[in-house]
């Protein structure tokens, strides 16, 4: 049975952007991880905080690029607890270190390629008990098994399920690989905030409005 984890405070997932950077000043550091394309507006919602649409909602190859850099800077094998991506932050990655299973480091990679990280995250056990390598290996899972390259067809086909043509891709989250974790993504439209219920192959299962 999978042990399910949660962020206890620190670094929660979905931080903006201006304090994800402040918490990264120093020893974390930022770099330019630029040349991942543009956010497509007939797909993707505008950047509420006024910058680049973010190319991670309807990109996969965006996704995948920005992946592999990260795996550059966090080591190999890569294996995330969490990731996902909205308007504001860009792509967001919680990624277990390969060399101490137990510790989880929170790595962003913005609209505009600026890649922020390693930030440790704190963990808690849902059982109470100790956080442990074990639980976090039970948690953890190679983010390359999710389907992005059908992320852009997904988006598409979440909009044209949604029942607005003008709702566009504003977050999508996955926390893991089996059909009882957490794949969402969301959308928002003039007159309504619909979301697709996706499985780990981008598939549809469910739309709620």
């Amino acid at each position: 049975m999978r042990v399910l984890l949660r962020l206890k405070a620190a670094v929660p997932f979905g931080l903006l952007l201006a304090g994800l950077l402040g918490a990264c000043s120093g020893g974390s550091g930022g770099s330019s991880s630029g040349g991942y394309g543009q956010g497509n507006p007939n797909l993707a919602a505008a950047n509420p905080g006024g910058g680049a649409i973010d190319p991670f909602l309807t990109d996969g190859q965006a996704v995948i690029k920005a992946l592999n850099a990260i795996a550059d800077k966090s080591g190999r094998p890569l294996k995330v607890t969490t990731i996902g991506a909205d308007g504001v932050n860009g792509l967001m990655v919680d990624v277990q270190e390969p060399k101490n299973h137990v510790n989880v480091d929170h790595y962003v990679v913005a609209p505009d390629g600026t890649m922020t990280g390693p930030t440790p995250v704190k963990m808690m056990s849902m059982d109470n008990g100790p956080v442990t390598a074990a639980k976090i290996d039970a948690q953890a899972f190679d983010p390359n098994a999710i389907a992005f390259a059908k992320l852009t067809a997904t988006a598409r086909a979440a909009i044209a399920k949604s029942g607005s043509p003008d709702a566009r891709v504003t977050q999508w989250e996955i926390n893991g690989l089996d059909k009882d974790d957490r794949h969402f993504m969301y959308l928002e439209s003039a007159r309504s905030r619909p979301a697709a219920n996706i499985d780990a192959q981008l598939n549809i299962i469910g739309m709620s409005y």
